[in-house]
C-alpha cells in the first residue's frame, strides 16, 4: 500500500493526522489553509485480489481479479506486472491503466512467472497480493511440414500435414484459424507451370502468394482437397518451407517430384546450319506435359522423321538408325533411348544428313501420337562443284538475242553461294554461221565474247547476273562451259532455226583457177583467177547471219552483173519456190582474155522483195 500527500499550504499550517490504521486498506487524509478548525473524513481504497493465473498453451496467461472498492464514485482502474515488469498482450501496464478486471498476457517465456495487479483511484493505489503462472508451451516459433509423400509424380496431390510449434518442439495447440502462409522452396516447371497448394477454399495458390490456411489445435491438415493440397510440376528436389511473419519452418521438407510419362520430344541439333551432305549429330529427349525429361522412357523406338526435303539433285534427308543405317525422312527409324535421352554418337542413333540449302527445314520427330514441335535447321551449300546454264528459249532464232544465265552448284545441286566475284567462262559447243559469224556471250562490261575466248562474268552468291547469248548458226548446239577448274556437267542444248529472209548470198562458188577466200557468201574473194578464167555460183536467200531461208514462195528472182568481163545465165535466175531459197539455175562469169583485171560480181534482186546484195571480187 502506498500513500501520496498533497502539498499546497498558504498561511497557517493545520494538520489532521488520521491514526487508525486498517489492514487491506488505503486511509485518505485532508488537509486545509487558513483561520479555524477544519474537519477531516476518512475512507478506504480495498485492496485487489488475482482469483485466476492461468498459463496456457502458446507462451499465454489467462489474468482475472477481484475488484477494488474506491472511496468515491470514480471508477478505479488497474494495471498489471510480470515479474517486476510491463506485460504484453491485453494487460495493461502502469503507464495506463483501464478499468478492466481480466486480460491475457502474451509472449510469455517458458517457466515460472509472478503476477500483480495494481489498483488506482485519484492519487491513491493498492497492490494485491502475488499469484503465479508456469508456461510449458510457448509461443510458435516455426512450422514443421509433413507429406503423404515426398515422392510424388510432377502435377499429381500431395497432402501436406503443417503443424505449429513452439521453441521447444511442442504443438501450440493455441494456433488455431485463418492463417496467411507464403509456401517457397519449390521451382516451376521448365514448360513454366508454378508449383501451388490448395487455399482452405481449394484455390490453387502458387508459392510466393500468401495462402490461407486453417489451423485447428495448431495443425492444419487436408481437407476435401482443401487446405494443404501441394502440386509441384517440376521433376527435382523441392525443400519445402511454409512462413507467416517471423514464423518459417526452419527444417524445410525436401520432395522430390517424378516425372511424368512422355507427351512430346525436343530436338536440339549440333549445328543448326550444317553444310549439306554433312552429319548433324540430333539429341532427342522425350519430355512430359510440363518440360521435364520423361526418365521412364528409355529403350528401342521407331521413330518418324519430316520436315526436310530431297535437294534438287534428288538426294533425300536421312537420320541414322541406332545400327548406323542412314533412313530416309519418312521411314521408321529405330532409335534407342536411356532415361528419356536419345544422342547420336559414332554416326549412329540420330545422325543427320540434309542435302538441300538455303531453305530452313522445320525437322519434326513422331512416335505415335508423340510429337515435337519444329526444330529449325538451315543447311549450307557446299562448295561449287559444276556449271549449270539456263536459257530464256532453247529454240532461238538466228543471231536472235538470248537471255543466258550462269550458275554455280554444289554437288548436290544446290547453288554455290560461295562462288562469288569475277570469273573467267569460257564457252563451246556452238559453231560460227555460213557468213562467219561467230557465236558469243556478253561479259561483264557488256562486250560481246566469241565462243572458245574466255568471257569475264561476275558471280554473286553462286549465281551471275543474266547476260545476252547470240547462235549465229541453225543448228542443234550443245553449249558447255568451264572456268577451268569446273565445267557444265551437262550440254545445254539449243535448237537455233533460220531467220526471216534478208540476204542475196553466193553458194557453191566454183572457181576455174585461184584461190577463194573463206567465208565466201555475202562478200567473197577470188584472187589469182588469170584471164579467160571462170566463175559459177548459185545465188540464195538467207537470214542475216547467212542460214539459207526454205519455203519462199513463187516469184523471186535474182539478177548478177559484172564490173568487167561477161556473165552469162545471170540475167534471170530464179529462186526455188519451196525448199531452200536456191537459184534453180547458175552464173558464170568469164574473166577478161588479156591484161590485169579487179572486177566486181553483183547478185541483186531482179523480181520480189530486194534483199542486200551480195558481191565477190576476183582479180588476176
Amino acid at each position: 500500500m502506498r500513500r501520496r500527500f498533497p502539498s499546497g499550504f498558504t498561511g497557517a499550517l493545520v494538520a489532521v493526522t488520521l491514526a487508525a490504521a486498517v489492514a487491506g486498506s488505503a486511509l485518505a487524509y485532508f488537509t486545509s489553509a487558513g483561520l479555524g478548525t477544519a474537519e477531516a473524513k476518512v475512507s478506504k481504497l480495498t485492496t485487489p485480489a488475482i482469483t485466476t493465473a492461468t498459463a496456457n498453451a502458446g507462451g499465454t496467461v489467462s489474468l482475472a481479479w477481484s475488484a477494488a472498492t474506491a472511496p468515491g464514485v470514480e471508477a478505479v482502474k488497474y494495471y498489471v506486472t510480470r515479474d517486476g515488469e510491463d506485460p504484453a498482450g491485453t494487460c495493461a501496464v502502469e503507464a495506463a491503466p483501464t478499468a478492466a478486471t481480466s486480460c491475457k498476457d502474451s509472449e510469455v517465456d517458458f517457466g515460472k512467472h509472478t503476477y500483480t495487479v495494481t489498483a488506482v483511484w485519484r492519487s491513491w493505489s493498492a497492490t494485491s497480493a502475488t499469484a503465479s503462472a508456469t508456461v510449458t508451451i510457448g509461443p510458435a516459433t516455426h512450422f514443421t511440414i509433413a507429406a503423404a509423400t515426398t515422392t510424388p509424380a510432377v502435377s499429381v496431390a500431395d497432402n501436406l500435414t503443417i503443424t505449429a510449434k513452439d521453441e521447444k518442439e511442442s504443438t501450440v495447440t493455441t494456433f488455431a484459424g485463418s492463417h496467411s502462409l507464403v509456401f517457397s522452396g519449390a521451382s516451376s516447371s521448365p514448360g513454366g507451370t508454378a508449383p501451388t497448394v490448395a487455399n482452405s477454399s481449394g484455390t490453387a495458390v502458387a508459392f510466393g502468394a500468401a495462402t490461407a490456411i486453417t489451423f485447428t489445435s495448431g495443425v492444419a491438415t487436408v481437407t476435401s482437397s482443401k487446405n494443404g493440397v501441394l502440386k509441384l510440376y517440376r521433376a527435382a528436389a523441392a525443400n519445402l518451407v511454409a512462413t507467416e511473419g517471423s514464423i518459417t519452418t526452419t527444417s524445410p521438407l525436401t520432395v522430390t517430384a517424378t516425372p511424368g510419362t512422355a507427351t512430346k520430344y525436343v530436338l536440339a541439333a549440333e549445328s543448326t546450319t550444317p553444310a549439306v551432305g554433312a552429319g548433324d549429330d540430333l539429341t532427342i529427349t522425350a519430355q512430359d506435359a510440363y518440360g521435364n525429361t520423361a526418365t521412364a522412357y528409355a529403350g528401342p523406338h521407331n521413330l518418324v522423321f519430316s520436315g526436310a526435303v530431297a535437294s534438287p539433285g534428288g538426294n533425300l534427308p536421312t537420320v541414322s538408325d541406332s545400327d548406323g543405317d542412314d533412313v530416309a525422312f519418312g521411314t521408321a527409324t529405330p532409335i534407342v533411348f536411356t532415361a528419356g535421352v536419345a544422342k547420336a554418337v559414332d554416326d549412329e542413333n540420330g545422325e543427320m544428313t540434309l542435302y538441300k540449302s538455303a531453305t530452313a527445314a522445320k525437322i519434326i520427330a513422331t512416335e505415335g501420337t508423340i510429337t515435337n514441335t519444329a526444330v529449325s535447321v538451315t543447311p549450307t551449300a557446299g562448295t561449287a562443284a559444276k556449271l549449270v546454264l539456263t536459257a530464256a528459249t532453247l529454240t532461238p532464232v538466228a543471231a536472235a538475242s538470248d537471255n543466258l544465265t550462269t550458275t554455280a552448284q554444289d554437288a548436290y545441286d544446290n547453288t554455290a553461294t560461295a562462288y562469288t566475284g569475277s570469273k573467267s567462262i569460257t564457252f563451246s559447243g556452238a559453231t560460227s554461221s555460213p557468213s562467219g559469224a561467230a557465236p558469243t556471250v556478253t561479259n561483264t562490261a557488256g562486250s560481246a565474247i566469241s565462243f572458245g575466248s574466255a568471257t569475264v562474268l561476275t558471280f554473286t552468291n553462286g549465281a551471275t547476273a543474266t547476260r545476252v547469248l547470240k547462235l549465229n548458226k541453225a543448228e542443234v548446239a550443245n553449249v558447255t562451259a568451264t572456268d577451268g577448274t569446273i565445267s557444265t556437267a551437262a550440254s545445254l542444248a539449243f535448237t537455233v532455226s533460220v531467220g526471216a529472209a534478208a540476204r542475196w548470198a553466193l553458194t557453191e562458188v566454183v572457181a576455174s583457177a585461184g584461190s577463194i577466200a573463206s567465208p565466201c557468201l555475202f562478200t567473197c574473194a577470188i584472187t589469182a583467177l588469170g584471164n579467160s578464167g571462170t566463175v559459177s555460183a548459185n545465188v540464195s536467200v538467207t537470214d542475216s547471219a547467212g542460214n539459207t531461208v526454205s519455203e519462199l514462195g513463187s516469184g523471186h528472182t535474182a539478177k548478177v552483173t559484172a564490173s568487167g568481163g561477161t556473165v552469162a545465165a545471170g540475167a534471170s535466175l530464179a529462186i526455188a519456190a519451196t525448199g531452200p531459197a536456191v537459184s534453180t539455175t547458175r552464173f558464170t562469169y568469164t574473166a577478161p582474155v588479156s591484161g590485169a583485171f579487179t572486177n566486181t560480181i553483183t547478185a541483186t534482186v531482179l523480181a520480189s522483195t530486194s534483199y542486200t546484195n551480195a558481191t565477190a571480187t576476183a582479180g588476176k
